[in-house]
């Protein structure tokens, strides 16, 4: 049944006449409308003054008995010409989803155990919904959503199913759907006119990218059926037209001598194919992150840039990178401690490639000169320009190398010198061996004891000479 221009309400805007009106829906796009209307000079001022992006936008049209949502979202702009004893008032819509396409958002799900719908659902936060009408599966690997909005960040997770997202052109809130919404029924229409086509463009943009899990798209996909009519259907429906079915895969009204006239391209079920997107955002890029964990030689991350909160529930490992490693297992691993801070790299388009390169020292040596290998508990290897020190425990147990003053060992505890075979101590001039309790030579059952006050000698035979 026609819709014609008295028919259709604009709630909030008493239009007294429509002049124009224009909607537009297509996959992995926002539903768009413009209305141009007569209306008091008044009440566009009104109009004026009240409505703004946060302004409610819905539009309805009486057919037959029943009353029909042509479209439903929020006003982008509107603007006023005054002319003479009324005003044109033109009126620019979106649809809701637009509210997920504002804000540049970075953040990480890092629990592979979570779906694609559980994941896009938190992203939204409850200010509306993502639906997945494909088979849902868990992601498996680190996702990360760098430097995009919800709503681009929903389509590059929809490419990785080669299909497209649809938003809802009658819902109060943002309403996505992953895959084509569910339908109820099949809508019968008439059409005014029938054309045949083929969109070459779309095949040719989808198979020079990437379609992943092996997918092909089929030429066949791509014919187009163009199909006008006065009867109005939605995005994504089924309709039956002269005993076949198919689904709208475009949507564009206008009135045309007040009656509003319907474009749709037609195309069978596996005609919504779309290329795989890759997160291009993150290539090249390096961010800091705090160890969480450490498990072999990789680690789990809390990225501090772009996450407020580390998510506990997270089971993604980073690889950690080495300074040497080999085939058989050799090489030098310096694991970072849990609390550390390391720099992740993202070397490809895919995020699941990211790794840890290397650790961030929070108290630099104040010398860039000195070099510096330390481990927990104050163990360290330094080396300077004037020696190299070993330190077990500072001030206690340590080992100086250094050219002015030679070998200096020093501990508070043992010092165990073992060998089987031989150990010579071998001077030039002198050679000291103090002790303030006891020095004990021994050789065999011969000894010579050594005490503050008294020395004794033991032996089968003992020369002096």
């Amino acid at each position: 049944m026609s819709i014609i221009h008295s028919t259709i309400q604009v709630e909030g805007f008493p239009f007294t006449r429509i002049k124009e009106l224009y909607i537009s829906h297509h996959p992995n796009e926002h539903g768009l409308i413009t209305i141009v209307g007569e209306i008091t000079p008044e009440d566009a001022k009104d109009c004026e003054q009240r409505a703004d992006e946060t302004t409610a936008l819905t539009v309805t049209a009486s057919v037959g008995k029943e009353t029909l949502t042509l479209f439903k979202g929020g006003v982008q702009n509107l603007s006023v010409t005054n002319e003479a004893g009324y005003s044109l008032l033109t009126v620019h819509g979106i649809t809701s989803s637009f509210l997920q396409d504002i804000k540049k958002i970075s953040r990480t799900y890092q629990n592979g155990g979570k779906t694609y719908e559980q994941i896009l659902n938190q992203a939204y936060a409850g200010n509306g919904s993502v639906e997945l009408t494909i088979t849902d599966q868990a992601t498996g690997a680190l996702i990360m959503q760098m430097d995009e909005t919800n709503w681009e960040f929903t389509k590059r997770m929809a490419s990785r199913f080669n299909v497209p997202v649809f938003a809802s052109i009658t819902a109060p809130k943002p309403m996505v759907f992953v895959g084509l919404p569910p339908v109820a029924n099949t809508k019968e229409i008439t059409t005014t006119s029938f054309l045949h086509g083929k969109e070459d463009d779309a095949y040719n943009r989808v198979t020079a990218n990437d379609m992943p899990g092996g997918g092909e798209a089929l030429r066949q996909d791509f014919s187009a059926l163009i199909a006008r009519s006065y009867d109005y259907v939605y995005l994504g429906d089924i309709i039956s037209i002269n005993g076949s079915e198919c689904r709208v895969k475009k949507v564009e009204a206008r009135l045309v001598d007040g009656i509003l006239e319907m474009e749709y391209l037609l195309a069978g079920k596996t005609g919504f194919v779309a290329p795989h997107v890759s997160n291009a955002a993150c290539a090249g890029r390096v961010l800091i992150g705090q160890v969480k964990d450490v498990k072999r030689d990789t680690v789990k991350v809390h990225l501090l840039e772009i996450d407020k909160e580390y998510d506990g529930s997270g089971d993604w490992w980073f690889p950690y990178s080495t300074a040497y490693s080999s085939n058989d297992g050799s090489g030098w691993y310096c694991m970072p401690e849990i609390g550390d801070y390391v720099r992740i790299m993202f070397p490809s388009k895919n995020e699941a490639d990211g790794f840890a390169a290397s650790s961030i020292n929070t108290a630099p040596l104040a010398n860039p000169r000195h070099k510096s290998l330390k481990a927990p508990s104050g163990k360290e290897l330094l080396m300077t320009d004037s020696g190299l020190y070993i330190i077990c425990q500072h001030q206690k147990i340590f080992i100086d190398l250094t050219q002015d003053d030679g070998i200096k060992i020093v501990s508070s505890e043992n010092i165990v010198v073992e060998s089987e075979a031989n150990v010579t101590v071998q001077a030039k001039k002198d050679i000291q061996v103090l002790a303030k309790e006891q020095i004990l030579l021994q050789s065999g059952e011969s000894f010579i004891n050594m005490l503050p006050n008294q020395i004794t000698l033991a032996a089968k035979d003992v020369i002096i000479t």
